[in-house]
């Protein structure tokens, strides 16, 4: 992801620090990003796709033969999927090929592990829904708030609440996330 963040970010003429300010994102966190040191929350990613006018898919797009024009239906196939490695957590990029889309999918795993710091907080704009396909995830809000979700129970709140994704119980949790930002 780095290098195509490094990559996007050239063809657009931008430095380093350009890039940092137009994405509230440090310049030291986008160098190490740039360079595959360290993985970037979504938060981040979507910050940084954002100051690149780009959809957030689009920095995890697999490449593509066919022309994308007047799609109109696409079949994700789990060999396409790329599939991004963070703290305590691993999430793949759905339907990234479909251009302009007005959510954005992902399948991810929740590994078990204590969060960080506060940092850990995910903080965005927009709406997300995640429903629990295997496991049981604990939801914590920033303001103190806890739900605890079972296999196929789900939840739908507002992004801009600071939240994270805990495992628990067991290794780990499987989930469908959906994103809807309002851009």
């Amino acid at each position: 992801m780095g290098a195509r963040i490094r990559d996007e970010r050239k063809r657009q003429g931008l430095t380093l620090l350009m890039l940092a300010r137009l994405s509230n994102v440090s310049l030291s966190t986008l160098s190490k990003a740039e360079r595959g040191l360290i993985g970037l929350s979504y938060e981040k990613f979507l910050a940084v796709s954002r100051a690149l006018k780009m959809d957030l898919s689009d920095l995890f797009k697999a490449p593509r033969d066919q022309n994308e024009s007047g799609m109109d239906i696409l079949v994700g196939r789990a060999s396409r999927t790329v599939t991004y490695h963070a703290h305590r957590y691993e999430y793949g990029m759905l339907a990234s090929e479909w251009i302009n889309k007005k959510m954005t999918p992902m399948h991810g795993r929740v590994l078990s592990g204590e969060p960080r710091d506060a940092t850990d907080f995910s903080q965005h704009e927009g709406e997300e829904f995640i429903f629990v396909i295997e496991g049981q995830l604990t939801m914590q809000f920033q303001d103190g708030r806890r739900h605890v979700l079972q296999a196929r129970d789900s939840i739908y709140f507002k992004s801009n609440l600071g939240h994270l994704y805990l495992c628990e119980h067991g290794e780990s949790v499987e989930i469908l996330v959906v994103c809807v930002n309002n851009h």
